[in-house]
């Protein structure tokens, strides 16, 4: 049903034009130029580009293929080939631009259309299935541009277009400063495992006084129980349970459990093979991992070992370019531990600089729903705003 007030349209009734880039664009490829936006800079969650890795090539406006594929403020992009439908918002300021094939440019006619609402629109859940059942190619994805001016779409009247486009934008920035938070404390947690970990920084005792002395160097083996655990079938993880740590982190969860207490666990096959991970209580730990097994005691923090290990680097021990894994024996892997006390204070400044870094991830999350929430209501008139 149409909601009062709105109408149902294809695309094509308010698009000025619908193209897509050209092939063969390796040939202008340069160290600097003009922007060069590809489907990598398209997301799934998101309108707004993501510029972090950005290509350049030099080519004229005024070129044929300069003419057609050139970006203007405005302009809606739409994936084409492979993930089908992820949307990009073209905002004002991003300078010459242009597309290649794998990319659909949407022109939006002058006063038809609110650009940034039909952006918002064509990237919600809904229209991104009812765009991924639209695949002109069968086991090999794709849409032709024909296929893309016949998207059916219900929107309402320009001016509520823009309210709700206004709202969902408030969204989007919170998010984005909640994303740049995360990533500023992340670096600044990079940073103080640098100063701390190495001995360049020396925190303060209970008196006051900067902690003193030279750290003392140890192997794995001689402070620690180190083993590989059982192994468990892919089949038989389930979504109830125990967490499962695997080549991959948090892998699953399974029925039982093979380690009570938080450990420190190293990956030793795979992609991430060398990656340091600390397990939760109550957890299966699988032998794609080492347990560095060690207790609290007069010496040793094992939260602190945790992040001494972090920081290490185990590419010395692994060989395999298929399947990396750990071949060499990290029972003889040297490390520089302080005095117990130093440790500790150690570990928790880094522990309180998870605890941020964790409590700015959730509020994310928590935006991200409201968001997607707000998109499900808005877009589709079950909830009308005052204009």
């Amino acid at each position: 049903m149409v909601p009062n007030g709105w109408e149902a349209i294809k695309l094509n009734e308010i698009c000025d034009k619908v193209t897509s880039g050209s092939r063969n664009w390796a040939q202008y490829y340069s160290e600097k130029g003009s922007k060069f936006i590809r489907m990598t800079n398209l997301q799934r969650n998101s309108i707004y580009l993501d510029l972090s890795d950005l290509k350049f090539v030099d080519i004229q406006s005024y070129s044929s293929d300069g003419q057609r594929t050139s970006l203007e403020t405005g302009d809606i992009l739409m994936s084409i080939t492979a993930e089908l439908g992820k949307i990009g918002w073209v905002h004002e300021g991003l300078g010459e631009s242009f597309i290649n094939q794998h990319t659909a440019l949407i022109r939006l006619k002058d006063n038809k259309a609110y650009s940034k609402y039909i952006a918002y629109l064509l990237s919600s859940k809904e229209m991104n299935h009812r765009i991924n059942r639209l695949n002109d190619s069968g086991a090999k994805a794709g849409l032709n541009l024909t296929t893309i001016r016949s998207i059916p779409l219900t929107i309402p009247p320009v001016l509520e277009q823009q309210k709700i486009a206004k709202i969902l934008s408030t969204w989007d920035k919170a998010i984005s400063t909640t994303e740049r938070l995360i990533d500023n404390s992340t670096q600044q947690k990079k940073a103080l495992m640098q100063q701390l970990l190495t001995g360049k920084k020396r925190l303060l005792d209970e008196s006051g006084e900067r902690f003193e002395g030279e750290w003392e160097e140890i192997e794995l083996g001689g402070i620690a129980n180190i083993y590989q655990p059982k192994t468990i079938s892919q089949k038989d993880l389930t979504n109830e349970g125990y967490l499962v740590y695997g080549a991959n982190g948090i892998i699953g969860k399974y029925s039982e459990y093979n380690h009570e207490q938080e450990q420190v666990a190293v990956t030793c096959r795979g992609s991430t093979c060398g990656v340091v991970n600390w397990t939760m209580p109550k957890s299966w730990i699988t032998g794609n991992a080492m347990v560095i097994n060690v207790d609290d005691s007069d010496s040793i923090s094992k939260r602190f070992l945790y992040y001494k290990l972090s920081f290490a680097n185990f590419n010395y021990l692994i060989s395999g370019s298929g399947q990396p894994q750990i071949t060499g024996n990290i029972k003889t892997h040297k490390t520089k531990l302080p005095i117990l006390k130093e440790q500790q204070k150690i570990a928790t400044v880094l522990t309180n600089a998870d605890k941020e870094i964790e409590l700015l991830e959730q509020q994310l999350a928590d935006l991200q729903q409201e968001k997607k929430a707000l998109m499900q209501v808005l877009l589709t008139g079950k909830k009308r705003v005052v204009v």
